[in-house]
């Protein structure tokens, strides 16, 4: 994946994530998991993690291309991070606001996670294999 392609994945909505992409990409490209969605060349959907490899693992962001609106493709990707990521025994996501929808609050619990902690500021939502180290 080019430094071209994530400016464009994280250009393409209303929200600016970011303003520092070249401090983005490093940090996209220093992430334990990282897992794409492309169609054709165009990168359409990027899910990424950082922890210590197998007890934590702390969600960045799922981020999907906002020209590319196609169903599922959120999922695919938490799905497909999962799969990769089966060994971790706990998975968080922390979020500033994009997770307070009661879709996405609701679509996360269906996908095992469980919210934990909420304030003005900050959300976090955990999923809890019980796996033991």
């Amino acid at each position: 994946m080019s430094f071209d392609d994530i400016v464009d994945l994280y250009t393409s909505g209303d929200t600016e994530l970011y303003t520092d992409y070249n401090q983005l990409y490093q940090s996209i490209l220093n992430s334990d998991y990282c897992i794409t969605v492309r169609d054709g060349k165009q990168l359409v959907g990027i899910i990424r993690s950082s922890g210590d490899g197998n007890i934590n693992q702390y969600i960045a962001e799922i981020v999907m291309h906002a020209g590319h609106p196609t169903p599922g493709i959120g999922s695919k990707l938490l799905d497909a991070y999962l799969t990769a990521a089966a060994e971790v025994s706990k998975i968080y996501i922390l979020s500033h606001e994009h997770y307070r929808t009661t879709f996405s609050k609701t679509w996360l619990q269906y996908k095992g996670f469980r919210l934990i902690a909420e304030n003005g500021d900050i959300i976090v939502y955990m999923l809890d294999r019980g796996i033991k180290y």
